[in-house]
């Protein structure tokens, strides 16, 4: 029951009030700090809300705007020396082409119109089928800005209007058990969930850190940015650091840089011991969770909620956790689990 009640909550319950459900987390995370501001400032807590959560939208605002304008600037160059790409390929496909009859007696200049033959079906493909398509979905992603503007919006007004009478809401819930318990599991899911992120902040800082550092002893362009942009895509499951070191390597073996190809490899490699050697340290000593289980509940969190599992799939091995372990405190304490059952549904 527990774990159907988790899957149902967490797969239909929670896309319907997820604004609500942020709201009253943030609420929670700073009602100390709104209590204080009130104090110095002599400022009504809407109002401190208010001003908190334009800042920090105008933060997440500023660093949305910094990566689309970086990211647009290298789609900007890599379009205006498309050509000169080009000629870095054809020299490695010739020169590749050449080896292979030497050592292997293909014909060079057959194998070679073989593979820009099939680059230009591929172009082409390209072209005609998945640009078309790409653009038919503009409608589609129209869509999905304005609902995740309308969520963004919601989540906003409802973090205002519960900072006014949080206290009060939060005092009329505390008279019910049900309420109490699940505060006390929140509080222990929240303060998992601190720990696993500071592990993952820790394992991303240190990889991107040797990334960078190694990048820009290799002599790689811009290595400090990939490095730190390595840090950040090894904490995403199932991709990793190889999106981004190993189409690295791959282009320095086209620009015909094979040893620096070779460290970028390396450092692959490497990035994958390092995350190895420090993940069963930090994530398995605060969070008491095996990393191998951590890596299951993603896996069937994809399964079960779709792309979402990466987050509400741990999220939800927590809660049946949590609420097993209530479940075993509350039968020790009370032998009488059916004599307590009208006070837990409130004390009235």
């Amino acid at each position: 029951m527990t774990v159907v009640s988790v899957y149902v909550f967490m797969k239909y319950i929670l896309t319907l009030v997820m604004p609500f459900f942020l709201a009253f987390c943030i609420i929670s995370a700073v009602q100390p700090l709104l209590r204080w501001l009130e104090e110095k400032l002599h400022i009504r807590k809407r109002i401190i809300a208010v001003i908190l959560l334009v800042f920090a939208v105008c933060i997440l605002s500023g660093i949305v705007w910094y990566v689309v304008g970086k990211l647009g600037g290298q789609i900007s160059f890599l379009t205006q020396n498309m050509g000169r790409y080009e000629n870095s390929l054809n020299g490695f496909v010739h020169s590749g082409c050449q080896k292979m009859e030497q050592y292997l007696g293909i014909d060079a200049e057959r194998m070679e119109d073989t593979i820009f033959l099939h680059v230009n079906n591929f172009t082409a493909d390209m072209e005609q089928k998945a640009l078309p398509k790409l653009m038919n979905k503009s409608v589609f992603y129209v869509k999905v800005f304005a609902a995740a503007a309308g969520f963004l919006g919601m989540t906003l007004i409802a973090t205002v209007l519960l900072a006014k009478d949080f206290r009060k809401i939060q005092a009329d819930l505390q008279k019910y058990k049900w309420y109490r318990v699940s505060e006390e599991v929140g509080i222990e899911i929240g303060r998992l969930a601190v720990d696993y992120l500071k592990a993952q902040l820790t394992i991303l800082s240190v990889i991107g850190g040797v990334s960078g550092v190694a990048l820009w002893l290799i002599g790689i362009k811009h290595g400090i940015l990939a490095g730190i942009l390595t840090g950040f895509m090894d904490a995403l499951p199932f991709i990793g650091t190889g999106i981004v070191l190993v189409p690295m390597a791959l282009w320095q073996l086209i620009q015909g840089k094979v040893w620096q190809s070779m460290a970028v490899l390396l450092l692959y490699v490497g990035c994958i011991l390092l995350r190895e050697f420090l993940e069963p340290k930090l994530i398995g000593k605060q969070m008491d969770i095996y990393p191998v289980v951590v890596l299951l509940s993603i896996y069937v969190g994809i399964g079960l909620y779709g792309l979402a599992g990466v987050v509400t799939g741990p999220l939800s091995f927590l809660l049946i956790r949590e609420i097993w372990r209530k479940i075993a405190d509350f039968e020790k304490d009370v032998p009488d689990f059916a004599g307590e059952s009208s006070d837990f549904c409130g004390d009235d």
